[in-house]
């Protein structure tokens, strides 16, 4: 059993364009930074080990330029070193609300092993897309681009893990901090910490 719960943050660009690499470039071009702090919810640590997918909710708030500031996540979702299309991946979900329009702020984090040291990156780089729920759900994203975690903030991440107490905060995070071990170990051969 026990529960954890750790926050991040992530910043970057993003702008309607043909790839996330157009879409950071252009969007950091035009100067309007998007960004998100959330809180990974983890209620049961025991059934998020055994869960394949690793999934955990999300709370906390998304920054859009031109959409608004501090908008409030809405039952967001992360699922940690899961698969898919055979790749692991860290897949978020963060939809939320301006006025009485839907969004979703999508992304994954790509946990494949490339020539060189590239865990850090790819532990710290987020590939996302935002989507307007209200109109097209299932229609091409508003903007793409790249979001990231600098060093300080990764560093800062660190001590926000929380349980129910000390010793349970210790022992859960520990489990936690594991199980990522593992996950990086067997794609990368090492652990950046």
């Amino acid at each position: 059993m026990g529960a954890l719960r750790f926050t991040e943050a992530l910043s970057g660009y993003m702008t309607a364009a043909d790839n996330h690499e157009a879409g950071y470039q252009a969007g950091r071009a035009a100067g309007g930074r998007v960004r998100y702090r959330a809180t990974a919810h983890i209620d049961d640590l025991d059934s998020f080990l055994r869960d394949p997918r690793h999934g955990a909710g999300m709370s906390g708030a998304v920054d859009v330029p031109g959409l608004g500031r501090g908008m409030p996540i809405e039952d967001g979702r992360i699922e940690m070193f899961c698969r898919r299309e055979n790749r692991k991946v860290i897949a978020y979900n963060l939809p939320f609300r301006q006025g009485e329009r839907h969004y979703l702020l999508r992304g994954t984090k790509h946990i494949h092993d490339d020539p060189g040291f590239d865990v850090w990156k790819d532990m710290t780089t987020l590939y996302a897309e935002l989507l307007d729920l209200s109109s097209a759900p299932d229609g091409p994203p508003l903007a793409v681009g790249i979001l990231r975690i600098g060093p300080l903030a990764a560093l800062r991440m660190g001590f926000t893990f929380r349980g129910g107490g000390l010793v349970a905060t210790a022992v859960a995070t520990l489990r936690f901090l594991l199980f990522a071990s593992r996950e990086l170990r067997d794609t990368y051969g090492v652990v950046p910490w």
